[in-house]
């Protein structure tokens, strides 16, 4: 039986809260530990967790030094910035830590938390739970194949509308910064960032991590209340030839679209939220994806495993996740935040919320997804030209290019 705690059980983090009660019902685990920031806003799930013998802190380090020695897993669904500071105490308290995505805003953070494992003999595990899919491990070693000929392109496209009440849920949402520390809160780097990070493992077979050596990237902000994008094209090449292609929007004009596509020389593959579509030749495969409860109880068996030393399925490791940040930084060094020209957007209302819409950019984004290509600056002039960034010994983010080719401050 497993030792575990909780760093925080608001907001996402009662999705881990909810899968440590299922745990707990099956008496896999014992909760020994919870901090909890906001404890008269939470009486009913405090109360319960005392109820169960689980001690409840108003601090993540006086819970750690409570608890040293005693924990095997901590759980950290907490914000994009303090996922590596309270992973790193985790480990030095003498527990494993799974952490949300993505593990780290900047990439110095992934190799911090990988030091730290090093020191500790401890793990860090990241909730990219998609990946934890059965149907990721056979698309993996499937487009990888002989018969599947060498993969042309993988291009994956994320149409997902936000409103204005998406951008208050808390105080970093939309921000590069906060207190000082790395955010790069946007579509590729929060809400779509599972999809990101499936594209760029299709890159591998499951034996693999895969490689990339250069990104060149688009970004571009709609919404004119936000610092960071809310738009962009990444272009990923890996070290084998292939382009990853993957763009995403928070402001499309109609659209909801999520699919990643791969390309083969005798075959393809069409992942969406719901199902996959396996091609070779003529023949034809469907099958239903994994996801819901089912999907994090999958991950929670192979995290559960792993902190035993069993081995029972996939479970998203430091160096798996370090791809999406890397490509991530890379993207901001490729390319500024261009401000969209007023002229361009417009507000709507839906269902008595505000989004900000770009016209246009449904038909020219899902065109450049259908022919693997960057977005037309002829199309979208305001668009600046972008750079080539090597990824090769590249370990620290110095900041990249806020706007119109200014280098951000740190």
């Amino acid at each position: 039986m497993l030792n575990t705690a909780i760093i925080g059980i608001s907001g996402y983090g009662n999705t881990h809260y909810e899968d440590l009660r299922r745990r707990l019902e099956r008496a896999e685990i014992r909760i020994l530990g919870a901090t909890v920031i906001n404890q008269a806003e939470e009486a009913e799930k405090c109360a319960f967790l005392q109820s169960i013998g689980c001690r409840i802190f108003d601090s993540h380090k006086a819970m750690l030094s409570a608890l040293r020695g005693q924990l095997d897993l901590c759980f950290i669904p907490t914000g994009i910035d303090l996922h590596a500071d309270m992973a790193m105490d985790a480990m030095r308290a003498g527990a494993n830590a799974f952490i949300e995505k993505p593990p780290a805003a900047v990439i110095q953070e992934i190799h911090a938390m990988e030091q730290v494992e090093k020191e500790t003999s401890r793990r860090v595990w990241v909730g990219f739970q998609i990946s934890c899919q059965e149907q990721v491990r056979k698309i993996r070693a499937f487009c990888h194949r002989p018969e599947f000929g060498a993969v042309k392109a993988i291009r994956g496209i994320g149409l997902a509308p936000r409103n204005e009440s998406y951008y208050h849920r808390n105080q970093w949402a939309g921000k590069l910064r906060k207190n000082g520390k790395w955010i790069l809160d946007s579509p590729y780097n929060n809400a779509l960032a599972h999809y990101l990070h499936l594209a760029l493992l299709f890159a591998a077979p499951p034996e693999r991590i895969p490689e990339f050596q250069d990104v060149r990237a688009q970004l571009f902000r709609v919404n004119p209340n936000l610092e960071c994008a809310d738009n962009g094209c990444i272009l990923a090449r890996s070290t084998s030839g292939i382009p990853v292609f993957f763009y995403a929007s928070h402001t499309p004009e109609r659209k909801n679209e999520l699919r990643i596509a791969i390309d083969g020389e005798c075959g393809s593959v069409e992942w969406s939220f719901r199902k996959t579509v396996f091609r070779i030749g003529t023949e034809c495969v469907v099958e239903e994806n994994t996801s819901g409860v089912e999907l994090r109880d999958r991950m929670l068996d192979a995290l559960f495993g792993a902190c035993r030393g069993e081995d029972r399925g996939f479970c998203c490791d430091l160096k798996l996740a370090a791809l999406h940040t890397l490509v991530v930084n890379a993207a901001h060094d490729s390319s500024p935040i261009v401000e969209v020209p007023r002229r361009e957007v417009e507000p709507c209302t839906e269902n008595g919320e505000v989004r900000w819409t770009l016209r246009g950019f449904d038909e020219e984004c899902v065109a450049a997804w259908e022919e693997g290509r960057l977005l037309d600056r002829k199309k979208f002039p305001w668009l600046e030209e972008s750079q080539w960034v090597p990824l090769e010994n590249y370990r620290v983010f110095h900041g990249g290019m806020c706007s119109h080719g200014k280098e951000c401050v740190v």
